[in-house]
Formats: structure tokens, C-alpha cells, sequence
């Protein structure tokens, strides 16, 4: 089924920011913030760690905006069990977004499974599908392959992450030439790209304009630049001080 959001032709003038919360008090804080994706997940259980159900349940009883873009992250997808379709797929609004990364997955039929939770979605343009940087080391599939997936299951987005935060940010593994071409990759498939991984605030600027959508932020926005440490409200103001669309309505 072709969707509204198939035609890329016009690149985006500069990425919009995607801030990870891991509480509701913290959520709050994006919300207030004006930063445009609120994200929730859980750091102490991995680069996608899948939040406990009830913090994800007190997320969908907030009152949000509509302007606002939502996501929950998933976990693995390896690691995804099967009654988790009804009792998290099934249940979250249409508005928001599931992530799956894909750790472990190489080789394996996945695709199968990335199905049948997208058909437990609301709608399968929620399910975003992560792609690992370090997919050697994370034995996830290639680009080409995510790409091919998501298309195949209807997809919106796609996410470039980072597996193992020990080994480098983002731009340890890819130079801004390489990001580029990846991320015309997607889009010429009708996808948008979202970036993330380890990004640190001085990074933000050369990364705006290459053409994704979203740029997600956690660990550079938080007390003590440890991602599983708080939110800073004052390093979160300066993130998005540093994107070209923020600064524009600032002014206005």
C-alpha cells in the first residue's frame, strides 16, 4: 500500500532534533522544550532499551500536542516476544512510532518477524526500523537490506544508530561524505532518515544540513554527558539553539 509519504523529491533545508527521555518528568521537559520528536527509552538496558510498560503506558495518558512527533524504542527485535504484539504494539496510538534495531540479526528471517509486528501496529508506518553503524560487531543486516524492509513493510522512517557506545559515536564509524550517501539511499526508497549515535553538541551543526530529517540526541544533552545520567535542561536549550530551524522560530 503506497503512502502519502513516498515522494522525497525536496531534500529538508536542516534536521529537526529527536531528544530520548527515560521518565515522564524528563519527557516533560522535552515537551517544554520545543524540541519537535520526544523519545522514550530506557539506557540502563542497551542502545534501544525497551522502557519498562508502565513508564510507556504513563507516556500515552500525557497530553501531548499534536505538532509533537512520539516514539517508544522496542529493544532487538531479536529479542522482541511474541506477546509483546498485543500487549505494546497493539495498544500504542497511532501517533506513535516503534523502534527495532536489529542486533543479531544477520542472517536469520528477519524480516518475518519485523512484519508481524508491524501488522500489530495501528498502522505500519509506525514501526521504525534501526540500522547498526557498527553492524559488523552488532552481526545486524546492511543498509541496503533495512532499506529494502522497511519500504517493503510500509515504513515512514528509518534510524542510523550506534550498537555498542563504548566503540565510538556515529561519526567513528561514518565520514559526513558516507552519511550523505546513505541517507540519499533512503530517501530515493521514499524514506526518511533519522541519525543518532553518541552525537555530541559540536557535531550537531555539520550534521544538519546531509539531508536526514531528525537528529537524536541523549547522552550530550544530559547532567554529566553520560547517557543514562539525567536530562539537563540547559544542555538541552543549547542543542537546539545550534539547529538552523529552532533558531529561525526563536527569532521570530
Amino acid at each position: 500500500m503506497a503512502t502519502v509519504w513516498k515522494n522525497l523529491n525536496v531534500m529538508p533545508e536542516t534536521s529537526k532534533l529527536l531528544v530520548s527521555a527515560r521518565s515522564a518528568i524528563e519527557s516533560e521537559w522535552v515537551i517544554e522544550s520545543g524540541a519537535k520528536w520526544l523519545d522514550l527509552k530506557e539506557p540502563d538496558y542497551g542502545s534501544l532499551g525497551r522502557p519498562k510498560l508502565e513508564t510507556i503506558l504513563e507516556l500515552t495518558r500525557m497530553e501531548i500536542s499534536s505538532d509533537l512527533q512520539v516514539s517508544v524504542a522496542g529493544g532487538e527485535l531479536g529479542e522482541w516476544p511474541f506477546e509483546l504484539d498485543e500487549a505494546l504494539a497493539g495498544i500504542l496510538p497511532v501517533r506513535f512510532h516503534l523502534k527495532l534495531a536489529l542486533a543479531n540479526c544477520n542472517g536469520k528471517k528477519w524480516q518475518e518477524t519485523a512484519r508481524r509486528i508491524s501488522q500489530s501496529l495501528k498502522h505500519p508506518s509506525q514501526l521504525i526500523l534501526v540500522h547498526y553503524a557498527d553492524s559488523a560487531e552488532a552481526h545486524s543486516p546492511d543498509w541496503t537490506q533495512v532499506i529494502e524492509a522497511a519500504r517493503s513493510l510500509d515504513c515512514r522512517y528509518v534510524l542510523i544508530d550506534t550498537h555498542n557506545k563504548r566503540t565510538g559515536g556515529l561519526l567513528d564509524h561514518f565520514s559526513l561524505a558516507r552519511l550523505r550517501e546513505l541517507i540519499q539511499l533512503a530517501r530515493d526508497a521514499g524514506l526518511s532518515v533519522a541519525l543518532a549515535g553518541s552525537l555530541k553538541l559540536t557535531q550537531l551543526e555539520s550534521l544538519t544540513h546531509l539531508g536526514a530529517e531528525w537528529l537524536g540526541v541523549r547522552g550530550c544533552v544530559c547532567q554529566t554527558n553520560e547517557r543514562t545520567s539525567s536530562l539537563c535542561r540547559d544542555k538541552l536549550k543549547t542543542a537546539l539553539s545550534l539547529l538552523p530551524t529552532y533558531s529561525k522560530n526563536e527569532s521570530q
